[in-house]
């Protein structure tokens, strides 16, 4: 059985860049949330161990917050609301999307801590959400308009030349990294 090509975001990558920014600007204590049910969570969250293991740091299961997208709009606010309540050590938060990081940016406010000042946040997606009037979330840039055109190039190509002229059966986008100021280094 052949494999069907595939255009796909690097999202293991993606985790790894993103906590590895984090921890190259000193931050020790940092908390993943990260959707349970897709295997764009399982991919950022292997990355975020990665980087944690990389940069010899013990991987923490209750430093990990899963949810499943029926959950989405209220779990990962409650569980970070419950982590400060018990004083949980944190000094950042790498976040599976940028809707998640607005929502774990409310429940740090809402316990009192600021971002970036206590609390560094990250998100995914580089969405219209990332930005506000004074505030940029450093975030992973998930191009969906270049994985559709190359999708569709590899379709065309398909149905021009036949499945054996595509070389490559699974392209990886590779993810960049926008910084902004929802990140603070820590000494």
């Amino acid at each position: 059985m052949s494999h069907k090509p595939q255009v796909l975001m690097d999202d293991e990558k993606g985790g790894y860049t993103i906590t590895r920014y984090l921890l190259d600007i000193g931050h020790k204590n940092i908390v993943g949330v990260f959707k349970a049910d897709d295997m764009q969570g399982q991919n950022r969250h292997k990355g975020y161990v990665m980087a944690l293991q990389e940069a010899g740091m013990m991987y923490d299961p209750d430093s990990v917050i899963w949810f499943h997208t029926e959950d989405r709009k209220v779990h990962p606010y409650d569980a970070i609301m419950q982590m400060m309540n018990e004083h949980k050590k944190m000094n950042a938060v790498v976040c599976y999307n940028d809707e998640i990081a607005l929502q774990v940016i409310r429940a740090l406010r809402d316990a009192g801590r600021k971002v970036p000042e206590d609390i560094s946040v990250t998100g995914y997606d580089n969405s219209y959400m990332a930005v506000s009037d004074d505030f940029r979330l450093t975030t992973i840039v998930h191009p969906q308009e270049k994985l559709g055109e190359m999708a569709a190039e590899l379709l065309l190509k398909i149905l021009q030349e036949g499945e054996d002229a595509v070389a490559e059966k699974k392209i990886m986008i590779e993810p960049e990294l926008i910084i902004g100021n929802s990140c603070k280094e820590r000494k």
